[in-house]
């Protein structure tokens, strides 16, 4: 399983959070890795977000979903809703699964 970040992602200002989370979810793809998975974050505190985004805050990551099913895809997020718990909103989308801080 290939773990990191994506070349040209900016981490700067990534919070401690988010940095748990990651390692949580490292474990949780390794379940789901046949040899072509990759935990790697696409995008931190850059890219082009939403103006109220967490992104810009340091409390959001998004992460790669390449060689994922469908099905494993809803499993996966599953199991890191469940792992992160409430205070982390955990969210699917197109092409990467999108975490974000965000205790209620």
């Amino acid at each position: 399983m290939e773990v990191g970040i994506k070349d040209g992602a900016d981490i700067r200002g990534v919070r401690p959070e988010i940095v748990l989370a990651y390692t949580i979810v490292m474990y949780l793809y390794a379940k789901y890795d046949d040899g072509d998975i990759q935990c790697v974050i696409t995008e931190g505190t850059g890219g082009k977000h939403g103006t109220a985004s967490l992104h810009y805050l340091g409390l959001a990551i998004d992460l790669r979903i390449w060689g994922l099913s469908d099905s494993e895809k809803r499993s996966l997020l599953a199991d890191i809703t469940k792992a992160l718990g409430r205070q982390f909103d955990v969210i699917l989308e197109s092409d990467h699964i999108h975490i974000e801080f965000q205790p209620k």
